[in-house]
């Protein structure tokens, strides 16, 4: 008998041990409803996916909440942001998660408002603080060309720096073009021009010649 209950002491802290909770949750209590809310993968890192978990049960009955939310909203805040969290039971009763992307570090909370059930709630529970990825990196990160061959660096950057030429080469090429082609329009027209003024005089020429013949027509008439 002696033994058992020595044996019992020995394994009852291994026992409770093995039944902590697994995630640093959080909870409030409001009337008869307890709400307990965290990350579903912890520790939450910045800019990895992630969920909200949120657990809805009876203090006095024990019981999960169906449909908690169908009359309370649900968000997520982070300093004076927030956004509404969009809920969706899991596979267990009582319980309820949304997908989120943490995008900054350190501390966010849940708030909820409206009526669960029959009781009206207005609580918030904060949550595990958003770390950096570089808390679980393995290896440690190098520089920004880890695993890239230098030689291979220093040909992109040749090729870069040829092709930026080519470019600036082309354009200046471009803008010879079209210096070319402005000078090209304006000779044509002053060509034009002259043209036109040859024209007229040429005209008037043949008007005055013209008027000439027709004189001396008159002239010879009255001789006659």
């Amino acid at each position: 008998m002696k033994k058992a209950a020595l044996a019992l002491a020995l394994a009852l802290p291994l026992l409770l041990f093995a039944f902590k909770p697994a995630f640093a949750h959080n909870e409030a209590e409001v009337g008869d409803i307890r709400i307990v809310g965290g990350w579903g993968i912890e520790p939450p890192l910045i800019g990895q996916l992630n969920t909200i978990v949120i657990q809805v049960t009876s203090i006095s009955t024990g019981d999960p909440v169906t449909n908690a939310f169908a009359n309370a909203n649900v968000v997520v805040k982070k300093g004076g942001v927030q956004k509404a969290l969009e809920l969706t039971p899991a596979e267990e009763a009582g319980w309820y998660e949304a997908e989120i992307i943490p995008t900054q570090l350190g501390q966010y909370a849940i708030a909820f408002s409206g009526r669960i059930g029959t009781q009206q709630v207005n609580t918030q529970i904060e949550l595990e603080d958003v770390e950096d990825t570089k808390r679980l990196n393995f290896p440690e990160g190098g520089d920004s060309n880890q695993g890239i061959p230098e030689d291979f660096v220093d040909q992109m950057r040749q090729v870069i720096t040829g092709l930026t030429v080519q470019v600036e080469n082309a354009n200046t090429s471009a803008q010879n073009a079209s210096d070319a082609a402005a000078s090209a329009a304006q000779s044509a027209g002053e060509t034009r021009s002259a043209a036109d003024r040859a024209y007229l005089v040429g005209l008037v020429g043949i008007g005055v010649g013209v008027a000439g013949i027709a004189i001396a027509a008159v002239a010879l008439s009255k001789k006659a």
